[in-house]
């Protein structure tokens, strides 16, 4: 009895989780507020899919978002010395925006623990095409600035993740998730 009893619990647990917040359901799961947690090591509340295969996360909901830039790494090269300095991520992002398949990225963060020379030319403008594997990272707006416009792009609709969070969770959609309802 209280094997049943369990077992229509967790059926009944799964039901309500599946049938509250957004109700995308997109062709490609990697879209879908609520994956297959199997396969997805990320609870719904701390990831927000961006483009395939790019998300941002964070730990929990209090904590910052971090973005993803895919299956690549930026480095910046230490003068007069062999070290390279790796970015696999925009930590602590700040605002992004989505246009045209081209990701833009900025956060104000600067990595404490690296030496004077990477603090001093810190990335914080950061550029990622998915469809294209171009990912660059920019130390001043205006170098970004430059860098977008031969992407055809004059003025980011920024947001911050936060919005688009917010938004995701009450509609299941987002401007830039293809067949978005």
């Amino acid at each position: 009895m209280k094997k049943t009893v369990f077992c229509i619990m967790i059926l009944l647990s799964v039901s309500f989780l599946t049938s509250c917040g957004p109700a995308g359901h997109y062709s490609d799961p990697f879209y879908n507020f609520y994956q297959n947690y199997k396969d997805d090591e990320y609870a719904p509340a701390v990831r927000l899919p961006i483009i395939k295969p790019i998300t941002a996360t964070r730990d929990r909901s209090s904590s910052p978002w971090d973005l993803g830039i895919g299956n690549t790494t930026i480095w910046i090269q230490i003068p007069n010395s062999d070290a390279e300095y790796p970015y696999s991520s925009v930590v602590e992002l700040e605002k992004f925006s989505v246009q045209n398949g081209v990701i833009m990225a900025y956060s104000s963060y600067v990595d404490k623990q690296a030496n004077a020379y990477i603090q001093n030319n810190y990335y914080h403008w950061f550029v990622i095409v998915p469809g294209k594997n171009i990912t660059k990272g920019f130390q001043a707006e205006d170098e970004f600035d430059q860098y977008i416009q031969t992407l055809g792009i004059q003025n980011p609709d920024w947001q911050t993740p936060d919005e688009a969070f917010d938004k995701y969770f009450q509609t299941g959609c987002l401007d830039w998730i293809p067949d978005c309802k």
